[in-house]
């Protein structure tokens, strides 16, 4: 019969939170780059519904912005839980290897 439950291997949840918050950080540069692009309201012509679209990409930018930073947020408390249970895996295998003689 096989064994019940599961195994975690701590490193590998240390290396996944490693990942993205390497991927964190690409985001927080492409996010800084996008809102340091600038469309000024003439941009869309003189039509009569021009500012209109003006108005709908500044809407859709600003909507932009804050995804970016929600989902900045997001993989932040990721990798924070992440290293957590990393840590206390660790900690729990130290707790049941002394408890058996050091794990010798």
């Amino acid at each position: 019969m096989g064994e019940a439950g599961f195994r975690v291997h701590p490193d590998a949840l240390t290396r996944y939170a490693t990942v993205i918050d390497a991927q964190r950080e690409e985001i927080s540069y492409v996010r800084s780059k996008l809102a340091a692009v600038t469309v000024p309201s003439d941009a869309f012509g003189h039509l009569p519904d021009a500012q209109l679209l003006y108005q709908a990409y500044h809407e859709h930018a600003e909507a932009e912005q804050q995804n970016l930073s929600d989902l900045l947020e997001a993989l932040k408390a990721t990798v924070h839980g992440l290293t957590i249970s990393a840590e206390a895996y660790r900690d729990h295998e130290h707790q049941l290897e002394s408890g058996f003689g050091g794990g010798r």
